[in-house]
């Protein structure tokens, strides 16, 4: 059975700032009594909040998708939401739904303390009525992680590098340069499936045809589908034999997305990290494809496949 432990306490020398210690499983039976604690602390006037996730040794994506709701409110308060060392597997799932661009994310306490006591930057404003115009003229140097309203739901964004990136909370899409321009367009649709699998032979094979399956794109072909479900064969075979060394009692983890113009995928193991040369076949058909491996505890992809 789901338990968590949570204790709230200041955080001394930073003015209505408190840190909220959680030790257990934060998922559907333990939300109720941790959005309470979160609730409480903003009623007792702290509006600057340090979630300390340490000792979470499990987190679902309905649970983490609440600390969007929560960073919300304490941003009203005119405060902000920060996460503290998330452990490997948790901070997977914090990747996979992209809540990584949505907080900021500290390693230690100290790291956590400098970023409330330092003095509050400006954030750089997004318009929310031109897409193409999302991104105002960046500083000479960019100077990472910037941070922007969402164009589509005007929540604070925080992009650590340049790169692609999502707003958890409406979907929003974002491209940073190095230069720190931030281009951003609104959602497409589409609601996220989220799988975890064993890595059994039953299970990758089925795995293959329902991601074959899923894109409606018109004159969608079966030399298409047959070019897709090869490319995620291949990745489950290599997560299988290479990352888990042909263990079938490990799993692997899915995040999905099928759009009018994009079946967008992101695939999480803790097997042994990879490089990208493991997946040839995947980096050469995906629209996009990247392969992050995390040193000692597997490797996170991130792909997208549009049509044409």
């Amino acid at each position: 059975m789901s338990s968590l432990e949570i204790q709230t306490q200041p955080v001394q020398g930073i003015e209505r700032c408190v840190v909220v210690h959680l030790n257990g499983t934060l998922d559907q039976p333990t939300l109720e009594a941790f959005l309470s604690s979160l609730k409480s602390a903003l009623g007792e006037g702290s509006t600057r909040c340090i979630l300390d996730m340490q000792q979470v040794g499990y987190a679902n994506s309905t649970a983490l998708g609440a600390l969007v709701t929560q960073a919300d409110a304490f941003r009203e308060a005119g405060g902000e939401f920060v996460l503290l060392n998330p452990q490997p597997k948790v901070n997977l799932v914090i990747e996979m739904l992209g809540l990584n661009a949505m907080f900021p994310i500290f390693s230690s306490m100290e790291e956590a303390r400098a970023h409330f006591a330092a003095p509050s930057s400006r954030p750089a404003a997004l318009g929310r009525g031109s897409e193409a115009a999302a991104g105002a003229a960046p500083a000479a140097t960019a100077s990472f992680p910037l941070r922007a309203e969402c164009i589509g739901c005007g929540m604070l964004l925080e992009f650590s590098q340049p790169s692609r990136f999502r707003c958890p909370h409406c979907g929003s899409v974002y491209v940073v340069d190095d230069a720190g321009r931030v281009t951003g367009s609104r959602p497409r649709g589409g609601h996220p499936i989220e799988l975890s699998l064993p890595c059994q032979p039953q299970a990758l094979r089925a795995l293959q045809s329902f991601i074959g399956a899923l894109p409606a794109w018109p004159g969608y072909s079966d030399e298409e589908r047959a070019g897709l479900e090869q490319a995620i064969g291949e990745i489950c075979d290599a997560i299988h034999q290479k990352a888990y060394e042909g263990n079938g009692q490990a799993t692997f983890h899915l995040l999905v997305v099928c759009r009018d113009d994009e079946l967008a995928i992101r695939i999480a193991d803790h097997g042994k990290p990879l490089d990208a040369s493991a997946f040839p076949r995947a980096a050469a058909y995906m629209s996009e494809f990247e392969h992050r491996p995390h040193p000692a505890r597997g490797n996170f992809l991130k792909m997208a496949k549009r049509p044409g």
